[in-house]
């Protein structure tokens, strides 16, 4: 059942690549989302007859990441909508890490260099987001740099290697996000946010399976 809903999930995100290039706005609102509800599936399986705490927290934060995907490709408007949902989901991903059996102390430098990076990139972003929606638009997006990096550094917590992993590509996929809203449009933004961002939300779906 794993390998699967694994190539479905491959098969609709690839497709919907596709849809997201040539602009087939009906097949997009469909696979986007689509997607996400394959990848939850897959996690739903590896739950086992026992979920632990884990596990709930996990599918959580997917099930607050779609609710973030509908709203941002909406025709309207909702990026703060869309921010809040992520927001939650990554609250849920941090707490989920935390819950992992094993979980050890951090080394203080990539502490330090998660920090470094988020602050970083926040000034970087800081003239395009006060442009787009002044103060109230900046706490917003820095209360998301500060949750998403606490998401990282939770990662790196539990000390598994697909959450790690996971982590770090939610990030790279919310960076490139960010860069083509607030400072320049990107030739390959679909593929640089969504190959990363789907690759994330499954790695976290099937950590489960070893949980």
């Amino acid at each position: 059942m794993l390998l699967s809903l694994s190539i479905l999930t491959m098969l609709l995100g690839i497709f919907y690549l596709y849809s997201a290039e040539k602009q087939l706005a009906k097949w997009m609102y469909l696979l986007k989302p689509g997607t996400m509800v394959i990848i939850i599936l897959v996690a739903l399986w590896g739950m086992g007859d026992l979920p632990s705490s884990f596990s709930w927290w996990i599918v959580a934060g997917l099930v607050f990441s779609i609710l973030g995907d509908i709203f941002l490709m909406l025709p309207k408007d909702r990026f703060i909508y869309g921010l809040v949902s992520f927001l939650i989901g990554h609250v849920c991903y941090v707490v989920a890490f935390l819950y992992v059996p094993g979980g050890g102390e951090v080394e203080i430098w990539l502490t330090g260099a998660l920090l470094f990076t988020a602050i970083l990139y926040l000034v970087k972003l800081s003239k395009g987001v006060f442009h787009s929606g002044g103060i109230t638009l900046f706490l917003a997006v820095t209360a998301y740099v500060a949750i998403i990096t606490s998401m990282v550094w939770a990662a790196f917590y539990s000390q598994q290697p697909l959450m790690i992993a996971g982590a770090i590509l939610f990030f790279f996929s919310d960076a490139i996000l960010a860069w083509d809203r607030f400072i320049g449009k990107l030739t390959y933004r679909n593929f640089l946010v969504m190959i990363p961002y789907y690759l994330a939300q499954y790695l976290f779906a099937v950590s489960l399976y070893w949980m």
